[in-house]
């Protein structure tokens, strides 16, 4: 089958022996920038991985660094860690039901090949993927696209958790009265209340400490095994996730703000009632340096706690990405 670049050789490439080294060096440029993309995806949305800060010529050198060190490693992987991955009911048989939907095509031809039944699975020995030909740049750019959304999934997902912190930092301000001092987050493009983004700077931190991008990077790779090269795509149960998450971004924010919250409360309580015993005293001016600096000890006092919050969610969402990707039950 003929490769897009073929219009570009020269005649003297064109001989049967030349035509066959290209055709294999064609097929290993398609699995490395496919395998690129997919990490591009990761990179250009994951937490710390697409930080404004790190110059574009870094993050450029990591996914390729990257992707040349999981090439080698998706080739040697194999069909059987695959099949085990697609195998959802455990019958030691793939049918066309239980793979994904780009998949669908490749073991129908299969079972076409193999003369049997459409409705019938295939077993360990016959199942076999090949890497999809493409035909034109129109479906070259197409793989690469899908490969690229798969990655943007996963990254998302993390930045996702993570933006429950900043959501908890504004609570905290608005309730200390210091929301009017905001500071610009290049990561997300815009002015970020003050413990917002002290908070979203703790989050990166514990997100490193816990090695969060070891585990993405892993995650990654165990979705070259349940979607290999050329077959990703965006599952509804991937979406589904994505929103769920959230919902847990919100839960994050309460966990976080909960203590100053309450503490904010007490206090608000306590002006009300000097407020009434005392008529003369200025309660409001009063108040202010007291919410903050209450508020600040408070949210100082509770930062191992916001600590050990943010290493159980990271992670955790983390491997819940991982299991939708790879099509389990999370």
């Amino acid at each position: 089958m003929d490769s897009p670049l073929s219009s570009f050789l020269p005649e003297s490439l064109q001989a049967p022996a030349a035509a066959v080294i290209f055709q294999a060096a064609s097929g290993m440029f398609l699995l490395f920038t496919l395998v690129a993309a997919r990490m591009t995806g990761l990179v250009v949305l994951g937490p710390v991985f697409g930080h404004p800060h790190i110059p574009l010529k870094v993050r450029a050198l990591l996914v390729l660094a990257l992707s040349f060190v999981l090439t080698p490693a998706v080739i040697s992987s194999g069909h059987r860690q695959t099949f085990q991955w697609l195998d959802r009911d455990g019958d030691d048989e793939v049918s066309v039901d239980e793979v994904p939907a780009t998949v669908q095509p490749a073991v129908r031809q299969l079972l076409e090949r193999l003369g049997k039944n459409p409705e019938a699975g295939l077993v360990a020995a016959e199942f076999e993927l090949s890497l999809p030909q493409a035909d034109s740049m129109g479906e070259y750019l197409r793989l690469v696209v899908l490969e690229f959304v798969l990655g943007v999934g996963l990254g998302l997902g993390v930045t996702i958790l993570i933006s429950g912190l900043q959501m908890a930092g504004s609570l905290i301000d608005q309730q200390l009265g210091t929301s009017l001092g905001t500071v610009f987050n290049p990561q997300l493009q815009m002015e970020v209340s003050l413990s917002g983004e002290l908070l979203h700077q703790l989050g990166l931190v514990v997100f490193l400490i816990v090695g969060g991008h070891h585990l993405m990077v892993a995650a990654l790779m165990d979705t070259f095994q349940a979607l290999p090269v050329g077959y990703a795509c965006m599952t509804s149960d991937m979406i589904e996730q994505l929103a769920s998450f959230v919902q847990q971004a919100l839960v994050l924010m309460l966990r976080v703000s909960a203590p100053v919250m309450l503490v904010m409360a007490l206090i608000t309580l306590a002006q009300g009632y000097l407020g009434y015993a005392v008529p003369q005293m200025n309660v409001m001016m009063l108040g202010f340096p007291v919410r903050a600096l209450v508020g600040l000890i408070v949210l100082g006092l509770a930062f191992p706690v916001i600590v050990e919050s943010i290493s159980h969610w990271l992670p955790a969402g983390i491997e819940q990405l991982r299991l939708v990707l790879l099509r389990q039950p999370a």
